[in-house]
């Protein structure tokens, strides 16, 4: 027979439970105690004789071995009978069933818990609960008296541990805590199964306070009214709960509400539009104020130039300016605006924050409005073209410009078109004119970049402009710039140059006819410079996939 160690486990475990004699009382000491295996079984004394084993047998029943394990327990009638008809028998059952009859010595410290159960404690949530795990409570007693614990007994949560209401409430009466300085063989009156208690309050004690904390409505940390902050409301906005409660009062639109927050602010209209957390404040406030509160505040932010430019080139500044320029209705106000900003228009423009107030007043009010911002901008049109912001500002002013102011932007930016294609910023503007496709306007551009197109096509910015023109222009126009290149002394250089290459491929592309023959022929006589250029081998493989078919190869 194979030895199998996990069926001796259980066997050994239902022995130590079915070999006890369940009316008498169970006293273990070192000499009825086998240590040999996993768990101890109860053995008859060594003194008795053969006779006594089998007379014993005949009067409670039989002694039976086992020859896998030779272990010989004690098996009376009723448990084989049990055994017989249901198996292997159950050592948990078999304990709750004899528990109070065969532990008295522990029912004077089980008492104590029993009556406060039942006299004090009736209304605590615990009772019905404990009521139902008496047999739990005496099996855990037996277990902790064994030293050893159940593999089939575990603890259930209680009901009431996701209550976050009836799960903190607790008895503190005197009987609710008996015998706190007497021990049961060592283990404390709060041993057994009032430990498992303890252990899951505890362990949910956390998870309660938090549930409790989150059920519980958020303590606002200002008054409902703002008659309570009188005084303090500009502290009050510097905080960022503080001004969020500022801005709810002016989201909902109350007169009274929108006068006493203004009343209070007004004197510091600088400090409310540049501020981290008050310049939402302020851009609220903007929406909601009257024409009398909305005069104050633009006469404020517009009196002194330096004050003005310093909220136009702060971060959070501009933004509160710009909801200032949305949100003005009369023409007066705008009139402030634009004569405020138009002294301080080349300023503005040149700067990351400051442009966007320019443009925003752009979009924002009428073209004869804004008319001083256009005239100051044409006066000084290469200098704001050559700029990162300015350039922006520029192609805007373009777009929105009525006729006259147009012309003369326009003529501002022919006037210098070379220049401004080899800039960085400025190629982009020559590229917007070439881009709304005015053919007068097209035509000015290329007499002032004729001649200078194959070293304009070798520069890293011109080269877009190059392109721009070849695309956008007329057949007529482009005519010459295609002419040019192909006429050109350079021209082995233009296809080996790593921005020429690009414009080479885009006279390709672009030329018809017997000009694109032309181009295509002369491409292909630079074979040997060509095919193992890394620029030149890129126009060399165009001109042979736009070569027509039927031709021969040069």
């Amino acid at each position: 027979m194979e030895f199998n160690p996990g069926s001796m486990r259980e066997e050994e475990f239902d022995r130590m439970f079915t070999g006890q004699n369940p009316n008498d009382l169970f006293t273990p000491s070192s000499s009825s105690f086998v240590q040999d295996h996993f768990y101890t079984h109860q053995q008859p004394p060594l003194n008795m004789t053969s006779s006594q084993h089998h007379a014993n047998a005949n009067i409670n029943g039989a002694f039976v071995i086992d020859n896998a394990t030779g272990f010989v327990p004690f098996i009376n009638k009723e448990q084989r009978h049990i055994q017989t008809h249901t198996g292997s028998a159950n050592p948990v059952r078999s304990i709750l069933d004899y528990s109070d009859n065969r532990y008295p010595e522990f029912r004077d410290h089980i008492n104590p818990y029993n009556s406060c159960y039942n006299s004090c404690c009736n209304h605590h949530p615990l009772n019905g609960f404990l009521d139902t795990l008496n047999d739990h409570r005496n099996l855990e007693l037996d277990f902790n008296r064994l030293n050893i614990s159940s593999p089939n007994h575990h603890p259930s949560r209680p009901y009431f541990v996701n209550n976050p209401v009836s799960r903190n409430i607790r008895c503190h009466d005197s009987c609710c805590s008996p015998r706190r300085d007497h021990d049961i063989n060592g283990l404390s009156p709060r041993g057994g199964f009032s430990n498992v208690l303890d252990h899951h309050h505890m362990a949910n004690s956390i998870d309660s306070h938090v549930l409790q904390l989150r059920s519980q409505p958020k303590r606002n940390k200002f008054p409902a009214s703002l008659k309570d902050i009188r005084g303090k409301i500009c502290v009050v906005a510097k905080d960022q709960e503080g001004c969020q409660f500022l801005q709810t009062k002016c989201e909902a639109g109350k007169p009274e509400d929108v006068e006493i927050i203004f009343s209070e602010i007004k004197d510091h209209i600088f400090e409310l539009m540049t501020d981290a957390s008050m310049n939402y404040l302020a851009q609220k406030l903007f929406k909601v104020c009257n024409e009398r509160q909305m005069t104050h505040i633009v006469v404020s932010a517009t009196s002194d130039d330096t004050s003005l430019t310093n909220i136009c080139l702060n971060s959070h500044g501009t933004r509160a300016m710009q909801k200032l320029i949305e949100v003005v209705k009369t023409a007066d106000h705008r009139s402030l605006i634009v004569s405020a900003l138009s002294r301080i228009t080349l300023t503005l423009t040149k700067n990351t924050n400051g442009h966007h107030v320019i443009q925003h007043c752009l979009k924002s009010f009428h073209v004869d409005e804004v008319q001083p911002i256009l005239n100051v901008v044409a006066d000084n049109c290469l200098d704001i073209a050559t700029d990162k912001s300015g350039c922006c500002v520029l192609q805007l002013c373009v777009l929105h410009a009525d006729e006259a102011s147009k012309q003369r932007l326009m003529s501002e930016i022919i006037e210098n078109a070379l220049d401004l294609a080899e800039h960085p910023y400025g190629n982009y503007v020559v590229q917007h004119i070439l881009g709304m496709q005015i053919p007068e306007v097209t035509a000015h551009i290329m007499k002032k970049l004729a001649g200078n197109f194959v070293n304009l096509a070798m520069n890293k910015y011109a080269s877009n402009v190059v392109e721009k023109c070849l695309k956008d222009a007329p057949d007529d126009q482009s005519t010459p710039i295609i002419r040019e290149v192909i006429n050109s002394p350079n021209f082995l250089g233009l296809i080996q140059h790593p921005f020429g290459n690009y414009v080479a491929q885009s006279v390709l592309q672009t030329a018809k006819g017997s000009l694109k023959d032309m181009m295509i022929n002369k491409v292909q006589k630079e074979y040997a410079y060509l095919h193992s250029h890394p620029h030149g081998k890129r126009v060399l493989a165009l001109a042979r996939n736009s070569k027509p078919r039927g031709l021969s190869s040069a």
